[in-house]
């Protein structure tokens, strides 16, 4: 346990500096599988990763927020949700789309005082408080802010912080996510790819002033080049 220590608490960056962008983790980098099962490495979406990688690019803040579940179904817990956020941030850091920030939706409620949780209160409710804790983390304001939703109760809690609100509901089946696994480089034919290229240009709609701004300076010193 000693080793995931420093992921069983909510982890704050600062590497990009434009907008902030709030992904939920389930269903976003982690695809949803029907029936629930364990996650492994072929749950990762790697179109998604591709897009981290472009908003790195953008120098944009970046991170995720989640319920405390772990890599295996039904396994919720802080040793559960440090072992997978330390497996994810390493696999992010090594393909250039480290995350500015890992927060889990009970983060608040725990900073309140509420003590050791039984087993049936661990699948924390999404809640507006841990979207405001990375705003004022990171000092940024509603208008800068955009947080992308997978969930119904994620999406809520987000309006209720009075975000920008941008639904990516993605579900995979279960074998269809496991198929991804033999995949090493995106298939940008196929729907999910399709899906995540609608995200960024939405992404780069709604903080249009900061990271459309950033891309339109990029393509500029790549014409000149």
């Amino acid at each position: 346990m000693n080793n995931h220590a420093e992921y069983a608490n909510s982890i704050f960056r600062r590497i990009g500096s434009t907008g902030l962008v709030i992904f939920e983790r389930d269903g976003t980098l982690l695809r949803r599988t029907s029936p629930s099962g364990d996650y492994m490495l072929g749950d990762i979406n790697e179109e998604f990763v591709e897009m981290l990688r472009h908003l790195r690019h953008l120098n944009s803040r970046f991170g995720f927020i989640s319920d405390e579940r772990g890599m295996d179904a039904g396994a919720y817990g802080r040793s559960e949700f440090a072992t997978l956020t330390k497996l994810l941030d390493a696999l992010l850091s090594i393909r250039g789309a480290m995350p500015d920030f890992w927060v889990a939706w009970s983060d608040v409620s725990r900073a309140s005082g509420s003590g050791l949780q039984r087993q049936a209160d661990l699948q924390q409710e999404p809640g507006a408080g841990a979207i405001f804790q990375v705003m004022e983390r990171y000092g940024i304001g509603r208008k800068e802010t955009v947080f992308i939703g997978s969930s119904t109760a994620g999406s809520l809690a987000a309006n209720d912080a009075g975000v920008s609100v941008i639904d990516y509901f993605n579900n995979r089946s279960e074998g269809t996510a496991q198929s991804g696994a033999r995949k090493h480089t995106p298939n940008l034919s196929s729907p999910e790819a399709t899906e995540v290229q609608r995200l960024r240009a939405k992404i780069q709609e709604t903080l249009g002033w900061s990271i459309a701004g950033e891309l339109n300076r990029g393509q500029q010193y790549g014409s000149q080049g």
